[in-house]
């Protein structure tokens, strides 16, 4: 009886097994080329290896594993969200939430797979698995603000003036940027991987290793405002001649170098004794579970699944089409505004006799290639204009721009969903991923109107009334795509 119940755990774990490779598979291949691509995720290729050591060898817990409160309802309960998560991120086109339910879902299916003791023994393994998630894109500007900050801060500290504007300080030798890539995103992602490494090998309780992990993120934090400011002081001192040439990288790495050997050096300090961390030893590789939840975990991925080939994915047309204005307008010859949405299903940009300019795209709520939120679409040229205002209305915004030559331009702008108009660019992906999962085929738009100048009365009252005009563009639209004209 017991070889006949692994026999079935065996081919239990083959099924689901194959179905998660169907479901996941292009999600993973994605996440490795993110991993290929960005130098920020390189070392995600690491992990894996890692955790097949740390499956072999493992520490064997002080406490008795029946002490641990594990329950098996607890991973089942979690992989039904994360099929919802991973449904919604391939709606929306979140790769971000795709990743993170590939991977948790991969965290839960091994702790169904193990039961609750193996699944202690190996918790770590199973745990530190999330660190193949290329996270953090996101915190980017808020790191990139944050390193901003504290430059100025210390440059005050030492009597430089400094005049900041937005991402730009401009101090007496010349003009700098907080870029994208001096944000130390990268250094605080890879960071956060080793010193989790670190806190399992020389703490054993949690509250001490979740201290360090956290300690270790805030001390990149501050490293890196160090190091932006470092950067600006040599090149202040120097007159530009060290610090932004080829020795802007080398001391950049050497710097965080010396920072990760600092921390780990204080880390040690509070490390657990020798004679009271965990021994380590072998670890097998058992099933103790019982069939019935691995058949529950194999209909669940087999149910989202089946959803997902279900859905219908919209067609790329054969070429981009021009969308029909419904007033007398001429094509855009020359502009500062920089407009941008690639892959759209069609799109017009026009301008009238006053020098207006109109813009209009249709994207479908899911398509084959592109999207209407991601960020290569963009409002404007970020690499001229930065938003000096933002007015957020009922059913518009306004943006108004200026470039570093001190031009001025205003924008007014609005999503267009199932009828209902968006601005916030959130509510705009959540609205699309929910029709889309609803099986509505209708369309998502974006409208623009712009003018040359700052917003005042008189551009905004011209903005309202082109606003008013291209709003006519909608119903046009919608009846040459119900004739069939842009299919």
């Amino acid at each position: 009886m017991i070889a006949l119940n692994r026999q079935a755990n065996v081919l239990l774990l083959a099924v689901i097994g194959l179905a998660y490779i169907v479901l996941y598979g292009s999600t993973w291949l994605d996440m490795e080329r993110v991993w290929r691509s960005s130098a920020t995720y390189n070392h995600c290729y690491l992990i894996l290896p890692i955790c097949l050591y740390f499956f072999y060898r493992a520490k064997t817990p002080l406490i008795t594993p029946s002490a641990a409160g594990y329950w098996l309802w607890l991973p089942a309960l979690g992989l039904v969200l994360l099929q919802l998560i991973w449904l919604f991120g391939y709606a929306a086109d979140i790769a971000l939430l795709m990743h993170i339910a590939a991977v948790m879902s991969l965290q839960a299916l091994l702790w169904l797979a193990f039961g609750n003791t193996n699944s202690r023994l190996h918790w770590f393994a199973i745990a530190y698995l999330i660190f193949l998630v290329p996270f953090g894109e996101e915190l980017s500007p808020f790191l990139q603000n944050i390193t901003a900050d504290l430059t100025v801060v210390m440059l005050q500290a030492v009597s430089i003036p400094v005049y900041r504007e937005g991402l730009y300080l401009a101090t007496p030798v010349g003009l700098f940027e907080v870029a994208e890539a001096c944000s130390g995103l990268r250094f605080l992602i890879a960071s956060l991987a080793i010193s989790a490494l670190f806190a399992y090998l020389h703490y054993n309780k949690i509250w001490k290793q979740v201290s360090f992990v956290v300690f270790m993120a805030l001390l990149s934090v501050l490293a890196n405002g160090v190091r932006a400011f470092m950067l600006v002081y040599i090149g202040e001192k120097t007159d530009m001649r060290f610090g932004f040439g080829a020795d802007h990288y080398l001391y950049g790495w050497l710097f965080f170098g010396l920072v990760l050997i600092a921390g780990f050096w204080l880390g040690a300090k509070f490390s657990d004794p020798t004679q009271q961390l965990e021994r380590r030893s072998k670890q097998h590789f058992s099933l103790q579970t019982k069939p019935s939840m691995l058949i529950l975990a194999t209909a669940i991925i087999a149910l989202t699944l089946s959803y997902r080939l279900s859905l219908n994915v919209m067609a790329e047309p054969a070429a981009i089409h021009n969308l029909a204005m419904p007033f007398a307008s001429q094509p855009v010859e020359k502009s500062n505004w920089g407009i941008n949405f690639i892959n759209s299903l069609a799109q017009s940009h026009a301008q009238d006799t006053a020098g207006t300019e109109y813009f209009v795209a249709r994207y479908g709520n899911k398509q084959q290639n592109g999207e209407l939120i991601n960020w290569q679409n963009n409002l404007f040229d970020k690499q001229r204009w930065q938003v000096q205002r933002r007015i957020i209305g009922a059913d518009s915004a306004i943006l108004q721009l200026r470039s570093l030559t001190n031009e001025q331009r205003t924008v007014l702008y609005w999503y267009q969903i199932d009828e209902q108009r968006v601005v916030p660019e959130l509510e705009v992906k959540v609205r699309q991923a929910l029709s889309y999962l609803a099986d509505d085929q209708s369309s998502a738009y974006i409208f623009a109107v712009s003018v040359n100048g700052k917003a005042s009365e008189q551009n905004l009252a011209v903005l309202q009334q082109a606003a008013a005009l291209l709003s006519q563009t909608q119903t046009t639209t919608e009846q040459a795509v119900a004739g069939g004209q842009y299919d």
